[in-house]
Parts: C-alpha cells; structure tokens; sequence
C-alpha cells in the first residue's frame, strides 16, 4: 500500500474527492463537538484515610491482628461494597433519582463503578507493605452527593477496621480462653486420676517404699522373737506335764497316792475282771483322790471365762475394718481374766485345800497355755503383717511406674495449659489494645469535600479528539472511493500500471462543455482512458 500512494497520490485524491472528504467532516465534527458539550458533569469527591502505626511498642504488647494494611483494606473495601450496603447507601442519599428505573443489580454495578480506593505506598522493601495511607472517592453528577456519599465509604472504612480488630482480638481471646479451660479441666481430672492412683495404691506408693523396708524388718525381728518365745513356753510346759505326771510335788502328795493306787489297779486288773469288788473298790479310791485334785469350780469357771475373753480378743482383731477401741477392750478383758485366775489359784494354794505343788503346776500350765495361744495370734498376726509388707514392697515398682506416667503427661499437660494461660494473658492485652484504638489504625487525614469543579468530562480534550476523529473518518471514506471507483492517479500509479516510468504527465484538459468540478457522477471511465493516453 505504501508503494502505491506517495504525497502526490494523497494530494490528487483529496482533490478528486474533496467532497468525500469535507462533508464527513462538517457532519461528524460538530456533531461530535455537540455531543461532547451536552455530556453530564462529573464530580469526584476523595478523602484521604491515614494507616497510623500502633502506639505502644510492639514490643511491650503485640496486636493479634497480623494481616497487613493492604490486605485489611482490600478485605474492608469488599465487606462494604457488599450489595446490601451499596443499596443502603444509595437509598440513604438517593443517589439515583426514582424516574431512572434502575434494577438493584444495575444500581450496585454502577455504584461500584463509581467508586474508586487507591493505596498511597512507600519503599515496598520495608517489612511490611508499606501502605501509609490510601484515598476513597466517589463520582457522580451531583456535588452534593457525590461528598456525601464519599464521607460515607469513608466512616463506613473506619467502623469497619475497628470492629474487625476488635472482633478478630476479642475471638483470639475466646480460643485461649476455651483452650484454657479445655486443659484447665484435663489437668484437674488427670490430677483427681493422680490423687485416686494414689488413694488405690497408698499400701505402695515408692515414697513408702523405705518405710515399708523397715516395717518387714521391724516384723520378722519380732516374729523370731516371738516364736523363740513361744519355744521357751513349750519347753517350760513339758517340764512342768512330766513333773506332774510324776508326781514330783510333794512326798505323800495326792499325786504319789494317785500313782500308789494306779499301780494296785493295774495288778489286780491283770488277774481279775473289772467286776470284782477289789477292782470297783481301788476305782472308786482313785476317782475320789482325782476329784480332789481337779480344780474348784471357781477355777474352772475362771478358765472359762479367760477362754471366752481370748475367743472375743481373736474376733475382734480379725474384724473388718478393725476397732481399735474394741481391740483394747478385749484385752483388758483377757488380762482381768488371767489376773483373777491366778489370784484364786494362789489363794487355793495358801488354804491348803490342794496338793500344793500341783495346784502350782496346774495355775502355771494354765498360764502358760493361755500366753502360747497369745503368741501364736501374734505369731499369726506378724506373719500376716510380713506378707503385706512384701506384698507391697513387691508391687511398689509397678505402681511407681504407673505414678510416674501419670505424673509426667500431668506436667506436660500442666505446662501446655501455663503456655496457653500466657497466651491468653497476651490475647487479652491486645484486646484491651484495640478496644482502646492504640494499636494500627485508620484515621481521617483529609475528610472528602465538596468538589467545586467537575472532573469529568475534559470537554476541551474530547472536543479536539472529536475533530480529529471527523477528520480521520473523511479520509478513510475519501480514500474508500478511490479505490471503489479505480481512478487513475498520479505517475506512481501509471508506472505502476505500464511497468515503465512515463516521460510525461499532461493533466487532464477540460473541453468546453466540461466543468473542474469533481463531483462523483461525472464520466469516470472517459477521464481514466484519456489521463492514460496522454500520460503513454
């Protein structure tokens, strides 16, 4: 195409068809002007929001909020371009009179449309974002509301940050404070878990563990000791049976008589029946001299009564759970019994009603009897107390396991909860931070004023840019014609056209009837074949 059109070219055609180009012109260009200043006048109010930094240091107390102030402005600048608060907005200030006719959607879109947020930033290096302020305007025909609902993004921006910090600490603080109670109620059932482990096992706790070393050693030195005891009480009680067996009281005692008449029993029961009067005499001497040596009936009674306080002393030890009181009631009861039996034993004794040596020996077996049966429940009960003891010695290593298991996941736990209970403590500050606005902050730098001037359209602009578009259209349908018509033109195009430069080129020479007009009707074809015949 460059090839085809020179200056020259562009010249010829504006000539031939000046008509093509001028009368676009002349329409579009004013009307284009027209249109221009008939346009509505825009005004654009815009206030300027300040990103205060936190006024405590941060390191004294440390806000919650950790998103950056670009990202919080983008966050607010969707919460209150919402499609409900855009129509509050709207229907607030009337910003689009009722004649218009607008659908809710068409009104929000056109709202958005109008409104404008620009960040203000500094070094993006910085560690932050470095956003230190950020501007909101609005656009409209109407000053008035224009500044109106400008200063209203504007509050709408400043509430909107106050309660998402405040909101966001104060949720902060709800979560350590669940969290807390959370852990607060595992470590007091764990520590409740604790305390009944230890209530179960209290018999072998590791603490008692020395304790309970001691004991067994304490009840097997005292079990040895009572059964070398008991020995000696055996001992002592053989002798004294053989002595009274043998009557080694007294010379002419009943016991010797005893022994006399056995012997006399036993020779005539070798050569006659148990019937013979002899035999019947001698059993009936003997039965007389062992009725005198059984005890009285006062001893017997005594007996008795040691026996029965032993058998309640022996019950009342293998209650459960033990009486301590009744415990000791039983053995005074058993010590009275004992000390009255002896007393009467000895007062027997001083009558003379008795063979002396052998009512002797009769009280001491007694009282031996009765210490041997005291020994042995003693001896019953320390065996008893051993093997407890070596029962919980032998579970103490078990239980301290067990302890120390629990004991550990409740420090753990204890420590997880003081971290959560500091957390919390810091939560709470940086609540108390933002409920005081001490911390970021969105301030009013420059609230929004009412424009005085519109901003919009820049008719001046518009209106040269209109003129240039009326001049380009002209052109384009000039040019359009040339080519939709084929005229011959200028010597680039006959060169074109014969392949070889002409020698000259005559213009075209208008005959008497013909006119310079260059009005479209005229005989095109005739034209084109004369320029050619001239121009060869």
């Amino acid at each position: 195409m460059g090839d085809e059109f020179s200056l020259e070219d562009i010249l010829i055609i504006l000539q031939r068809r000046f008509l093509y180009f001028i009368i676009p012109v002349l329409v579009v260009a004013p009307l284009g002007v027209l249109t221009v200043m008939l346009l509505p006048a825009q005004y654009t109010a815009k206030g300027t929001i300040l990103v205060e930094s936190q006024q405590i240091p941060t390191e004294l107390v440390r806000s919650t909020i950790n998103a950056y102030a670009q990202e919080r402005i983008q966050t607010i600048r969707a919460r209150v371009m919402t499609h409900n608060r855009l129509l509050e907005v709207a229907d607030k200030y009337k910003v689009f009179p009722e004649a218009t006719r607008l659908s809710e959607s068409e009104r929000v879109a056109k709202m958005r449309e109008r409104m404008n947020v620009s960040l203000i930033t500094i070094d993006s290096r910085r560690r932050d974002d470095g956003t230190i302020a950020f501007t909101v305007s609005y656009r409209d025909e109407d000053a008035r509301k224009a500044y109106l609902v400008a200063n209203e993004f504007m509050t709408l921006f400043l509430n909107e940050d106050v309660r998402t910090r405040t909101a966001g600490a104060s949720n902060t603080t709800e979560f350590f404070q669940r969290e807390a109670g959370r852990l607060r109620n595992q470590v007091t059932a764990l520590e409740q878990q604790i305390s009944d482990f230890k209530v179960k096992n209290a018999d072998a706790l590791p603490e008692h563990l020395n304790m309970h070393l001691d004991m067994l050693e304490r009840a097997t030195r005292e079990l040895n000791s009572t059964r070398q005891s008991i020995d000696a009480l055996e001992e002592e009680k053989r002798f004294l049976e053989t002595q009274l067996v043998s009557g080694a009281g007294a010379e002419n005692g009943l016991a010797q008589q005893l022994a006399q008449l056995e012997s006399e029993l036993a020779r005539l029961r070798a050569n006659y029946h148990d019937s013979y009067p002899e035999v019947k005499a001698k059993q009936d001497e003997i039965a007389a001299i062992r009725r005198q040596m059984a005890p009285s009936k006062d001893i017997q009674r005594l007996r008795e009564n040691l026996r029965e306080a032993e058998l309640a002393l022996t019950a009342a030890e293998r209650a459960e759970p033990v009486d301590e009181e009744a415990v000791k009631s039983a053995e005074a009861d058993v010590e009275e019994a004992r000390t009255l039996l002896s007393d009467k034993i000895a007062g027997e004794t001083r009558k003379g009603t008795k063979d002396i040596t052998s009512v002797q020996m009769e009280g001491r077996l007694a009282v031996i009897d009765n210490r041997i049966r005291m020994l042995k429940r003693q001896t019953d009960g320390l065996t008893e107390q051993i093997k407890d003891y070596e029962s919980r010695i032998a579970r103490t290593p078990s239980v301290e396991r067990d302890l120390a298991s629990l004991t550990r996941d409740h420090e753990n736990l204890f420590r997880e909860y003081q971290e959560v209970r500091s957390k919390e403590q810091d939560a709470q500050l940086a609540e108390n931070l933002e409920e005081n606005q001490q911390a970021e902050k969105f301030s009013i730098l420059e609230p929004a004023l009412r424009p005085e001037r519109p901003t919009s359209p820049d008719r001046i602009k518009l209106g040269i840019l209109a003129v240039f578009v009326a001049l380009g259209l002209g052109g384009v349908i000039a040019g359009g014609a040339e080519l939709l018509f084929a005229t011959v033109r200028g010597r680039a195009h006959v060169t074109s056209i014969v392949d070889d430069h002409p020698i000259a080129v005559i213009p075209y020479i208008y005959n008497a009837g013909e006119t310079k007009s260059p009005l479209p009707f005229r005989g095109k074809r005739k034209n084109r074949d004369a320029k050619t015949a001239k121009a060869a």
